[in-house]
């Protein structure tokens, strides 16, 4: 066989076979370097660190009320604020033995004037169930603060602070007679545990379908174990859940003075 002939390997020369051999590693690592992209472009779990267009998760929606329809509540009720600072330009106001802050926009008035006032209003406007709720009880109320608005608006924004005494044991028996199946014309739509001052206390919200005015209220039930104070702040139903983080730090400012 002449010398100038090329052995083969294969069926192919071994230029061939090397020329093969280079084609055969390039792809190997063309597949292992896009497995490493691939892995680096993952967070743990496999999420994609990279932007998507894929639809909203139901956990980013969260303190985004449904603001239409009757009384139920909205899809998700926000929890209560953490204890935040109070803004620099809210007002503080001190009772005998309770002080809390209150956004600048609200006026202070003399609580029993207004209640008595607001029963006529109410009576007047066939509100009945309000005028019963104002008259009845042995509430005293120390703090009524009113955000000025039209006097078209009948069912305006505004925050009452009543205290009494602790009829009950503890305060989830308060809570179950107070809230349970004699509360007339309201519907519970949340409740939630919280602390304030180290006082056990509870957000109680509330809805309430009058003349075809909705309206919702959050009720903050502080005790001592001895005294009961309640926060009642309310609106119309579609201004509520916006106000609903400001009521919240009200109610967080509230301190007992002894």
């Amino acid at each position: 066989m002449s010398n100038s002939r090329q052995r083969r390997h294969f069926g192919m020369t071994l230029t061939q076979l090397i020329v093969l051999g280079c084609l055969a590693l390039a792809a190997i690592g063309t597949i292992f370097g896009s497995f490493i992209f691939i892995s680096s472009s993952t967070a743990p779990g496999g999420v994609s660190i990279f932007p998507t267009d894929s639809p909203t998760s139901p956990s980013e929606l969260t303190n985004v009320p449904d603001q239409a329809g009757a009384p139920g509540g909205p899809s998700t009720i926000p929890s209560v604020v953490s204890s935040e600072q109070i803004p620099a330009n809210w007002k503080r106001y001190t009772g005998t033995i309770i002080e809390l802050s209150v956004p600048p926009q609200f006026e202070s008035v003399d609580a029993e004037t207004e209640r008595q006032a607001r029963i006529q209003r109410y009576r007047n406007q066939g509100l009945t169930l309000l005028a019963d709720r104002l008259e009845n009880g042995s509430f005293d109320y120390r703090f009524w603060f009113n955000f000025p608005q039209p006097e078209t608006v009948i069912y305006d924004t505004h925050i009452v602070v009543k205290t009494d005494i602790l009829p009950t044991l503890t305060l989830d028996e308060y809570i179950d007679q107070a809230y349970g199946d004699e509360l007339q014309g309201f519907q519970v739509v949340d409740q939630e545990n919280i602390t304030i001052e180290n006082l056990q206390a509870q957000r109680v919200l509330l809805e309430a379908n009058l003349n075809d005015q909705v309206i919702a209220v959050a009720d903050y039930v502080i005790t001592d174990e001895v005294n009961l104070w309640i926060i009642s702040a309310s609106s119309s139903r579609e201004e509520f859940y916006s106000w609903l983080p400001d009521f919240d730090r009200v109610a967080r400012s509230f301190r007992p003075l002894y």
